[in-house]
């Protein structure tokens, strides 16, 4: 096989190509009809600016054939307006020469993504895989048991946890609508709008020409903004000029109730009392405030990641995810290292580490010696009971303290699950982690019992 020498990533907030030298595209998801041409990435911006009702910035974030409200000839969906841009990126960057692996978003489903490598293949690109976006990114970062991954797309914010055990693996994928990168600039446009009314009594969304052009220069300004504290914005309107002073503490406070539910989200998926690591895609970075108020988290550390990064790990772990058939990975060989074989007792773990584990009332303390669980299983170090339901095996699976963490092994034919999420044969647990199996099946819960 040719080497692997490029890799892109596909969220919904657009595609970043990467190759040895680094990055070689960063478009965004826009989209715009320009009379019979259709313009993608940052060529359609005025377009999209112009006439926004011909325009779309939807179509990685809902990636589908069905039929678009106005079409142009050869473009009728989603699915074609991505065609559109994957061949302009082609023919513009002779992509046809260079097989690839892609870093995808955690939202999207099996069959987007099916969709995804057949547009790309009609559009001239070789995918040789697939890997999570958000297991990409953090893959040579990630040394802690857990931590998420929090990403800003289009119209939604994606959040990732992420679990290290003999690997780095995805677990649960939270997707919060309508807290995107849109709607942000959205509530900038207004707040910058309101301040040349408040300062120069001239209103840029009065006339179309004026809210193009604010609407053009407000991401540099937000860049600045964030840069350098404050930005001086001119607009220039009947051949006058209007200038204020964008101030980034101004701008962050107007984001305020976004920045809100970005943390809502956070707090949601944290689990409580833990310490935890929050990787951030680029773009969180970029709105006003954001970073701050993610870093104001008791107990959060973050870590905001550079542009292309999940582009950039795939690209790292191309032998790992390339395959004769491109097929999605949720996991990669972490560079920390596996679990050794040493182990400790329950009251040697250290942290906020479970020491035992409950179920039916009863609580078993996790040790160097395996907890087995199971419908055929007996002795001190088990926890069995009879007539248990569908889908148990008699061993199920084991639960043990090592290294100074809890882990559970899975055992079975039917599968275990930690908090929902399937586990693939070895994973370590938390404090409140809960343990399912059978369907419907009994859970048990992860505690820590000191003193």
């Amino acid at each position: 096989m040719t080497p692997i020498t490029h890799a892109i990533e596909f969220t919904g907030a657009g595609v970043t190509l990467v190759g040895p030298g680094g990055i070689l595209a960063d478009e965004p998801a826009l989209a715009a009809f320009a009379g019979a041409r259709v313009l993608t990435g940052h060529a359609a911006g005025a377009a999209a600016h112009a006439a926004p009702l011909f325009a779309s910035s939807r179509y990685l974030e809902a990636l589908d054939t069905l039929p678009l409200a106005r079409t142009r000839p050869l473009v009728a969906s989603n699915a074609d307006l991505l065609f559109q841009q994957l061949g302009a990126l082609a023919g513009r960057l002779g992509l046809a020469e260079y097989p690839l692996v892609a870093a995808v978003s955690g939202a999207y489903s099996l069959e987007e993504l099916r969709l995804l490598l057949g547009i790309a293949r009609a559009a001239g690109l070789t995918v040789r895989g697939l890997v999570d976006a958000g297991v990409a990114a953090t893959a040579r970062e990630m040394s802690m048991p857990r931590a998420l991954y929090l990403d800003l797309e289009m119209h939604r914010a994606v959040l990732t946890e992420l679990v290290r055990g003999a690997g780095l693996r995805r677990g649960r994928v939270d997707v919060a609508d309508g807290i995107g990168l849109n709607a942000a600039e959205q509530v900038l446009r207004a707040h910058v709008a309101r301040a040349f009314v408040a300062a120069t009594r001239f209103d840029p969304l009065h006339q179309a020409s004026s809210e193009r052009e604010l609407l053009a220069r407000l991401p540099a300004w937000r860049a600045l903004a964030v840069r350098d504290g404050g930005v001086q914005a001119t607009l220039t309107h009947a051949g006058r000029q209007h200038q204020i002073r964008v101030e980034a503490e101004a701008l962050a406070g107007a984001l305020a109730p976004f920045g809100a539910e970005v943390l809502r989200l956070v707090r949601a998926a944290r689990r409580a009392g833990e310490v935890l690591t929050l990787f951030a895609g680029a773009r969180v970075g970029e709105v006003p405030g954001l970073r701050e108020r993610l870093a104001s988290l008791a107990g959060v550390t973050l870590i905001v990641l550079p542009c292309g990064a999940a582009a950039a790990g795939a690209l790292a772990a191309a032998a790992e995810i390339e395959g004769p058939e491109p097929a999605l990975l949720r996991r990669l060989a972490a560079a920390a290292p596996a679990l050794p074989a040493s182990a400790l007792d329950p009251g040697q773990l250290p942290g906020e580490a479970p020491t035992h584990v409950v179920f039916a009332g009863r609580a078993w303390a996790l040790g160097a010696e395996p907890l087995l669980a199971g419908r055929g299983v007996s002795g001190s170090r088990a926890i069995a009971w009879t007539g248990a339901p569908a889908g148990v095996s008699r061993v199920h699976c084991s639960l043990l303290a090592v290294a100074g963490e809890a882990v559970l092994e899975d055992l079975s034919r039917y599968g275990t699950y930690v908090n929902g999420e399937r586990v693939e044969r070895r994973v370590r647990l938390a404090v409140g982690d809960r343990v399912g199996l059978g369907a419907p099946g009994a859970e048990f819960e992860l505690v820590r019992i000191v003193g």
